[in-house]
């Protein structure tokens, strides 16, 4: 059902799941924040200068709240004596702090990062200050004591023992991703998806790199799927190309596992597809795309498929997986086409 992994839940909810301890204090607390509040001037939103690098590092910390160790990747820029770090705050993932070095030290006072939405209400998050251990090339900051982030004075965010390590990632193929559904409820169509944090031959590649973007063919004719303001009511902007961490908390899930669909035509929709992008660099970008997966809409265009036109056939398991071609079970049977085109099916063994 829709709405069921929104902020609330995949913030908090199922992160203290994962831990075996559900605390439906906090829970309660977060929900009963005021819807509103006063909403900060834009000025007071810390960003980096616009020409500067953008570096991407590993983030390892120690969750106080739920006891659990976690890893996710942030961007850190430094400018001079300024620093900036990205992404500490798992529920205002975009926001950037910052601080000064002075003496292998990067203080980060107290403040603003931002207004977050949860179903239509606004919140301000504020950082509540760091201290960071910087090593001699900047490719290591500790923070022992860690940090915290709040509203309203409960606290969200809460880390110890945090190191963020200098990743050196490599352009690479992402691996093909696939729809494993696409399907309708009360609140209209959406599409679940499996989007590898991979590439081609099974290895590990930064999430924070990875986006994807969806595209619709119509009996042939094929387009880039919009996700435009007008039907996505918490976009800022359109969006054709979204990143593998983003969420707007309401129609699109973290990963695209969920992600619901508009059109006034769609009865015209004979396919869907998807596919991965997988950019590295700030400042000389490179960038590599995955194989186009495209899921079958209607019988018709699937028997209208000949076996003439079959250039290559694959199969791959849910997880998106390549397998033998004798492999049983539920797989996806993917055909290049004579024309370039790649068709998939749902087959059972």
């Amino acid at each position: 059902m829709k709405k069921i992994t929104l902020l609330l839940i995949a913030g908090l909810v199922a992160m203290i799941a994962q831990a075996g301890v559900i605390n439906q204090d906090k829970a309660a607390k977060l929900q009963n924040v005021k819807a509103s509040v006063a909403m900060k001037a834009a000025g007071d939103i810390v960003t980096p200068p616009a020409d500067a690098e953008q570096m991407l590092y590993s983030f390892n910390g120690f969750d106080t709240y739920i006891s659990q160790n976690k890893t996710f990747e942030v961007f850190v820029v430094i400018d001079n004596n300024d620093v900036y770090i990205k992404g500490l705050s798992e529920y205002l993932t975009d926001a950037w702090v910052k601080g000064t070095i002075a003496d292998g030290v990067a203080t980060f006072p107290a403040a603003y990062m931002g207004v977050f939405e949860f179903w239509g209400d606004a919140y301000d998050l504020d950082f509540d200050g760091a201290v960071f251990t910087v090593n001699d090339d900047a490719s290591v900051l500790t923070a022992p004591d860690g940090y915290t982030t709040s509203v309203e004075g409960e606290v969200l965010d809460e880390f110890i023992n945090v190191t963020l390590t200098k990743a050196l990632p490599e352009i690479a193929t992402p691996a093909t991703p696939t729809i494993t559904d696409f399907t309708e409820d009360d609140y209209g169509h959406y599409v679940l998806m499996n989007i590898p944090a991979k590439d081609v031959d099974g290895n590990d590649i930064f999430a924070a790199l990875l986006s994807y973007q969806l595209l619709i063919d119509r009996n042939g004719e094929q387009s880039v799927y919009e996700f435009t303001t007008d039907n996505y009511e918490f976009l800022e902007e359109n969006m054709t190309v979204v990143p593998y961490n983003f969420t707007d908390y309401y129609d699109i899930d973290v990963a695209g596992k969920q992600v619901y669909i508009y059109g006034d035509d769609m009865d015209q929709w004979s396919a869907i597809g998807v596919k991965s992008i997988y950019t590295v660099g700030d400042k000389s970008r490179e960038t590599r795309e995955s194989e186009i997966f495209w899921y079958q809409l209607t019988p018709t265009a699937i028997n209208g498929i000949s076996a003439n036109n079959v250039v290559e056939t694959n199969y791959y398991d849910l997880q998106g997986r390549k397998v033998d071609a004798n492999a049983t079970g539920l797989l996806i049977k993917q055909m290049r086409m004579q024309d370039g085109s790649v068709k998939a099916v749902k087959v059972m063994r």
